[in-house]
């Protein structure tokens, strides 16, 4: 069961401790641009998305400012548009 304080990444979830270890790890900065991470600004993505061989685990999350998370987004839209297409 999902406890309410999970936080989603994609199709899964992690847990607030989770969500520390990759602020922490970030210096609580975006990992794309350096930007500085917000509460309630900030988006945690994988790294490598599953279907490219990517883990579902929080050393493949990172955290990203709202620019950097649009940008990531469209890039795995692409790659899903691409790996449909196969």
């Amino acid at each position: 069961m999902v406890d309410p304080r999970d936080v989603p990444v994609g199709d899964v979830y992690i847990t607030l401790e989770e969500v520390r270890i990759v602020l922490d790890r970030q210096g609580r900065r975006c990992v794309r641009c350096g930007a500085p991470l917000r509460p309630g600004r900030t988006y945690f993505d994988l790294r490598r998305p599953v279907i490219c061989g990517g883990s579902r685990t929080p050393g493949n999350v990172e955290a990203l400012c709202p620019s950097c998370h649009r940008r990531h987004m469209r890039r795995i839209r692409e790659l899903l548009a691409m790996h449909q297409r196969r």
